[in-house]
């Protein structure tokens, strides 16, 4: 028993040595965007997670159902054929109501070859003095390669551009 209990102390004094010559995991990269919104927490959160509220400044028709497993399906071409209108397939993650928003996102349907892996994407809501609200937005989960680095720039590119569409934005989004 001794030598055991002496075997695993001697591992774990040693375990600095060896992970010290590991390189450093690659940093998680996400697209993170924010926005000031002339709006009370509660109709910032409609916004974000009602057909009406989406409808108002994001896609012309959904299918979101919250609740954790529901669907959160946002459709930009609704009269295109099924996988081709737009966030097909994705479901809501978790929430805490009026604070978070937790679901999975589909890349665009001419992006083939990642379509296909969903990634995630987190949206925040933070009541502020008055009737203000921030709203900030984290896409993370993504792959590596080419395919990979053009749909993350193409979303650098979006989701700055879809906050500050938020009614009642008050200021420009920030990526970080």
């Amino acid at each position: 028993m001794r030598v055991a209990a002496a075997a695993a102390l001697l591992v774990f004094l040693a375990a600095p040595a060896w992970a010290e010559q590991r390189p450093a995991p690659m940093p998680e990269r996400a697209v993170t965007a924010s926005v000031v919104v002339e709006l009370p927490v509660d109709e910032a959160w409609q916004l974000w997670t009602t057909q009406e509220g989406i409808a108002s400044f994001f896609a012309p028709a959904s299918n979101i159902e919250l609740r954790p497993q529901g669907p959160f399906e946002l459709f930009f071409a609704p009269d295109a054929e099924p996988g081709q209108r737009g966030s097909e397939e994705t479901i809501i993650l978790g929430y805490q109501e009026n604070r978070m928003l937790s679901v999975s996102w589909a890349l665009p349907p001419y992006m083939t070859e990642v379509r296909p892996h969903h990634t995630h994407l987190l949206i925040r809501f933070e009541p502020l003095d008055g009737a203000l609200t921030r709203v900030s937005l984290t896409h993370s989960g993504w792959g590596e390669g080419e395919a990979w680095d053009t749909a993350f720039a193409y979303f650098e590119r979006v989701w700055p551009h879809v906050l500050t569409s938020m009614p009642s934005a008050m200021t420009d989004a920030a990526g970080d």
